[in-house]
């Protein structure tokens, strides 16, 4: 009997990790559905040329080290998070050389709200567009905090786990990096009063959860 499609949340974690650890086709389809999306946004705004081999070697290490995994949910981002960063690291290490596509501003609504930078960019931009636009405007320890917090749908603790760095360094670089993205984003008078008046453009839905996970 075929498995139902599972979204995963809290609730469900424990039977599909269970699930994987038992080689179900359903659960193993329910951990790609939700972290695919977000590993290979993660990959190509730092190595979008290996990105998809990379992510290859990030499932690797997961289906090596599921059975020892201890956690809930957010743990299990986190963990994943740290393979690929770890990933990533050795990439480089083997002397691989970063590529990323040039920012070109002229490709974005002109949109900015002061009291709400996430918000405009996730608004005006597509999920990968978002993540390209924050690893080409800020420095990479910058980036990689939001990128983590964004993609990863991780809280400031776990992304001080994941980057061996105190919470508080976490939420001090938090927050210069989305100043320094708000100088980065041209201003619309116009837009901000709408943006204010409640009128937003639709987003990729993991993006949406930026403004509330990093305000």
């Amino acid at each position: 009997m075929q498995h139902p499609p599972v979204v995963l949340d809290d609730v469900v974690f424990p039977d599909v990790i269970a699930g994987a650890r038992a080689g179900e086709q359903w659960a193993a389809e329910a951990l790609f559905i939700d972290l695919q999306p977000r590993l290979l946004r993660f990959l190509r705004s730092a190595e979008p040329r290996a990105a998809d081999d990379l992510a290859g070697e990030v499932w690797l290490g997961m289906a090596q080290g599921i059975q020892s995994f201890e956690g809930d949910l957010a743990g299990f981002r986190s963990w994943v998070f740290t393979i690929a960063r770890r990933r990533l690291m050795d990439h480089r290490r083997r002397g691989a050389r970063r590529a990323t596509d040039p920012f070109e501003p002229e490709s974005f609504n002109e949109r900015a709200d002061d009291l709400d930078v996430a918000d405009v960019v996730l608004d005006a931009l597509s999920a990968q567009e978002a993540a390209d636009l924050i690893a080409a405007v800020l420095p990479a320890e910058q980036a990689e905090v939001l990128l983590l917090r964004v993609l990863g749908d991780l809280d400031v603790a776990h992304v001080a786990q994941v980057l061996d760095r105190t919470p508080n360094w976490v939420r001090v670089t938090q927050h210069r990096a989305l100043r320094r993205l708000a100088e980065h984003l041209p201003v619309d008078d116009s837009s901000v009063g709408s943006a204010s008046d409640g009128k937003r453009n639709s987003a990729d839905p993991v993006m949406l959860g930026t403004a509330r996970a990093i305000s």
